[in-house]
């Protein structure tokens, strides 16, 4: 079985998400691809370690693990 197609489609979804994490930390305003809502990184979420980026109608929802 060839895994080629999904290896390189889960390689370009975390270098996408690496970016958006990337530019939003760096204070740029990014909007999510789906509604137009402007995203939003919250690093102080009620779960210990966890961050997250959404948008306002959390169509972009990416789960962030926070490391010591």
């Amino acid at each position: 079985m060839d895994f080629s197609q999904l290896n390189k489609k889960a390689s370009d979804s975390f270098q996408k998400q690496r970016t958006i994490l990337k530019k939003l930390s760096q204070g740029k305003t990014l909007h999510c691809e789906q509604c137009g809502e402007v995203l939003t990184l919250d690093l102080a979420t009620n779960e210990p370690g966890k961050g997250v980026v959404k948008c306002k109608k959390d169509c972009t929802d990416i789960i962030l693990e926070l490391g010591a």
